[in-house]
């Protein structure tokens, strides 16, 4: 068996884990780069323009924090999900 499953459990969980527990912003980090549409294609940003409207999510700032809460469950999910995916395929790699 590889060393590739546990290594990518561990990985997932302690990414989950900065989410979830806001380590040094990380959460903040991705509401404020990842999901701001302001940072979103500029093509696209340049269509809503040129078609005079808004874009459907500039209205960010009302919902970020909102947005940071949701971001740290989902970390939870994943720190949850990579530890069951370390465990599992570390009993896998025990002969017995």
């Amino acid at each position: 068996m590889s060393l590739i499953p546990p290594l990518l459990g561990g990985g997932l969980f302690l990414a989950g884990l900065a989410l979830a527990a806001d380590h040094r912003g990380a959460a903040r980090w991705v509401v404020e780069v990842l999901l701001n549409p302001a940072h979103a294609d500029p093509r696209l940003l340049r269509r809503y323009a040129r078609w005079g409207i808004e874009h459907p999510q500039m209205r960010f700032h009302r919902s970020a924090l909102r947005q940071r809460q949701l971001v740290r469950i989902w970390g939870g999910f994943m720190s949850a999900l990579g530890l069951v995916v370390l465990t599992v395929s570390t009993v896998s790699l025990v002969p017995g």
